[in-house]
């Protein structure tokens, strides 16, 4: 299966910027990773390959967490990225399923059902900044356009899309294009223009066509120049270290009955579903050393 990354370009006199990215292998691993059912995984596959797009804008410490909530029988997509194209998601509810639509597509705007979407741009400093739209159809790709226009004032296209059959996920990819300062007025027209004949994304990538390769087609007649190539991969922050830091903070009370257990205790990290087992005598040893640490 080919390499995941995305591909970034300047057009139109360096006024607007075009971002493709193949996502394939991103979405077989949180497929995998989750347990989804197909519908699941064209949704949440939409959602990463979205951050994994937007993951592009960041630099240093920075991060972008998309959340979708609906009332749909899903309920709830996330997905994180940080600098270096380090992408991870979950669903709330992984097998949910719906039927296909009347075209014979996945129904992903079905599955999320009405909601909003809130994007959360963490700084270097620390400092988060969450903006959130109302979803204009679930689609996600749609919703991603429609938070761009209202929410930062950047008109945008977006497209996004995970083809998946019987044997699992087949391809993944998208692509964003917005305008930069100087652009002109027309530019967004043409290329919603442009894209609107295109075939759909996972079918271009599907037949073989690389990031650049679909950064020419989104920028066609605007003379886009790629300027950079970057790795994407789904890759979680969580470690055991870190889970042994949650389980301490769980306090001396709750430790302790953990410790008197017969059982292992197992945590699952819900961003990519690795799980981490304690026995109960390991249990006992984080008591203990909060304990003292304490008394101290």
């Amino acid at each position: 299966m080919s390499t995941d990354y995305t591909a970034s370009a300047l057009a139109a006199g360096d006024s607007v910027r075009i971002v493709a990215v193949r996502s394939t292998n991103l979405v077989v691993q949180a497929q995998q990773r989750h347990d989804c059912s197909p519908t699941v995984t064209a949704a949440l596959g939409r959602l990463l390959t979205g951050a994994a797009l937007m993951g592009t804008f960041l630099k240093g410490r920075e991060r972008i967490t998309l959340q979708v909530w609906g009332d749909g029988p899903v309920r709830g997509l996330l997905a994180n990225v940080v600098p270096g194209g380090r992408v991870r998601g979950y669903p709330l509810r992984p097998r949910a399923d719906v039927p296909l639509n009347p075209r014979g597509k996945f129904d992903v705007a079905g599955l999320v059902g009405r909601g909003s979407l809130h994007v959360t741009r963490t700084f270097d400093s620390g400092l988060p900044y969450t903006s959130a739209v109302p979803l204009a159809s679930g689609e996600i790709g749609d919703d991603l356009t429609h938070y761009f226009a209202h929410s930062e004032q950047i008109p945008t296209v977006v497209g996004v899309g995970v083809l998946a059959g019987p044997a699992g996920v087949i391809a993944a990819g998208g692509f964003l294009a917005h305008l930069l300062p100087g652009a002109r007025e027309d530019t967004i027209a043409l290329l919603e223009a442009t894209v609107a004949r295109l075939p759909h994304p996972s079918s271009m990538i599907k037949g073989g066509m690389s990031p650049e390769e679909i950064i020419a087609r989104v920028g066609d007649n605007l003379a886009p120049r790629v300027t950079h190539v970057a790795p994407v991969q789904f890759a979680c922050t969580c470690s055991r270290e870190r889970v042994t830091r949650v389980l301490i903070g769980l306090g001396p009370a709750e430790l302790r009955q953990l410790a008197n257990a017969e059982q292992e205790t197992e945590v699952t990290c819900d961003w990519c579903g690795q799980r981490y087992c304690f026995a109960p005598a390991e249990i006992a040893e984080l008591l203990q050393a909060s304990q003292e640490r304490e008394s101290m």
